[in-house]
């Protein structure tokens, strides 16, 4: 396997990352309880956002295929994420903090698995193995004997963990609600600007309604809201974004599971607040469910909807042509159709020619985009039905990484309403490795979304090279 400059990224270097994720993820919950005390929950909250923000700007900025806005029709998800997922849990979760101890807000944060599940069958119907509905009931059980025994069910003692769990269910709701609505927004759009807006109004919001002592704030408080903003918020997601690329995503949601161990142990160790003996039985029958309801649902932390790959005849000879028309149009991007059969018709790729005669027509050459000649659309017109008609069009991204780009869903679509309804669309990533990956695509509801993610062949032998 090798990352973005050519270099080989071992086994071991990605058990290190993911090692790394779940020990930022874990401690994040004692940086949250170092700044909020000296600062209130709101503007601690809105300052940790501020400090994160121009960094995910930059990087989304300089990513290729990423927009810092969402597609025409799903802008929504900005102001959706900025308040569901931003500003109103992380104001719950900074108050749940100040009145129980780390770990334990970490534990019962947790539980986000098991309302994504619930909330998953509302929205986007999957179906529930009985496994799974264990598991929910096991886990939230075992959740409400550890909130007993630790901070009471009572009306004093049961608020702060329910604001922490209010929190859990927004961040699930969010998850799920993207998941079927969303589309395929890349994951930094999703949160970047988000992040920024709702950071300024939590900031906004602390100022107006807390009115914080700035000669009150302690060292400790800030070197929280730091230790949040640049090592959670940028540094934490950074690598967890860069394992989604690289290692299986079923092994990459265990991290959900994982992180509130790490988070335990900081808050025995750092505030002195273990668990007593009881509630640590029943944090490992909690934490074991959770894994439970992760794994028999495919360990996706935001599951897809189904959509059906009617006619799509990708796999063996047929992917092996697209591959290899792939990797002879490299530094270009290939482009073509297959059929029904599995027939693979190789388009020409006339973009350098266009940007040649009118480059502000035609910004893009062959290397960041792909023109079809006039020729290869009369073929695909006349092969639309038939006896063997055309059900895919390919093409590839000479960056290494397959996914739908902005530029490819203003070509696909017009007014919402894609130009093929019909066809799959395969993207192949390739760069100067060989083949690393290829995401197929249907439209659903106006939104193109992933159907199915094959690993390249040449990855998979640079693994076990």
């Amino acid at each position: 396997m090798t990352n973005d400059t050519g270099r080989r990224v071992g086994p071991w270097q990605l058990g290190l990352l993911y090692l790394l994720v779940c020990l930022i993820w874990g401690t994040t919950w004692y940086g949250m309880k170092m700044s909020v005390e000296t600062l209130p929950p709101i503007t601690a909250a809105g300052l940790r956002f501020l400090v994160a923000f121009p960094f995910l700007l930059a990087v989304c900025l300089a990513a290729p295929g990423v927009s810092l806005l969402p597609p025409p029709g799903r802008r929504w998800v900005v102001p959706f994420i900025a308040v569901v997922y931003i500003a109103v849990p992380y104001a719950l979760i900074n108050y749940g903090e100040q009145h129980i101890s780390s770990g334990l807000a970490a534990l019962i944060f947790s539980s986000v698995v098991v309302f994504l599940l619930l909330f998953s069958v509302l929205i986007s119907r999957i179906s529930v193995s009985w496994m799974q509905w264990a598991g929910v009931v096991i886990g939230l059980g075992c959740l409400v004997g550890i909130v007993q025994l630790t901070a009471g069910i009572s009306a004093r003692g049961i608020l702060a963990p329910a604001a922490v769990l209010l929190a859990a269910v927004m961040h699930a709701l969010t998850y799920a609600v993207m998941a079927r609505y969303g589309g395929t927004v890349h994951v930094l759009t999703q949160e970047t600007l988000p992040i920024g807006l709702g950071a300024l109004g939590l900031v906004v919001l602390g100022v107006t309604v807390e009115r914080p002592d700035l000669g009150a704030i302690s060292g400790r408080s800030l070197t929280g809201v730091l230790y949040l903003g640049l090592v959670g918020s940028v540094i934490g997601f950074a690598a967890y974004f860069y394992l989604l690329q690289h290692v299986d995503a079923v092994l990459v949601s265990y991290v959900f599971v994982l992180f509130p161990v790490v988070a335990l142990f900081g808050s025995a160790v750092l505030e002195n607040s273990a668990l007593p003996a009881l509630a640590v039985v029943l944090a490992v029958v909690m934490l074991a469910a959770f894994g439970l309801t992760k794994k028999a649902s495919g360990g996706r932390s935001a599951p897809a909807p189904a959509v059906p790959d009617a006619g799509s005849p990708l796999d063996g000879a047929t992917l092996d042509a697209i591959y290899a028309h792939a990797r002879i149009a490299y530094p270009g991007e290939a482009c073509g159709f297959v059929h029904a059969s599995g027939r693979v018709h190789e388009a020409r790729n006339m973009a350098d020619e266009m940007h040649r005669q009118d480059p502000v027509r035609f910004p893009r050459d062959a290397a960041t985009g792909y023109v079809l000649p006039p020729a290869d659309l009369i073929y695909l017109e006349d092969h639309l039905d038939g006896d063997d008609p055309v059900v895919v069009l390919y093409h590839s991204h000479p960056n290494g990484r397959a996914y739908f780009s902005d530029e490819d869903r203003r070509n696909a679509l017009i007014d919402g309403v894609p130009l093929y309804p019909t066809l799959t669309q395969l993207v192949v990533g390739i760069d100067d490795t060989g083949v690393r990956e290829a995401r197929s695509f249907r439209c659903v509801d106006g939104e193109y979304t992933e159907l199915r993610f094959l690993p390249g062949p040449d990855r998979r032998a640079a693994e076990v090279g």
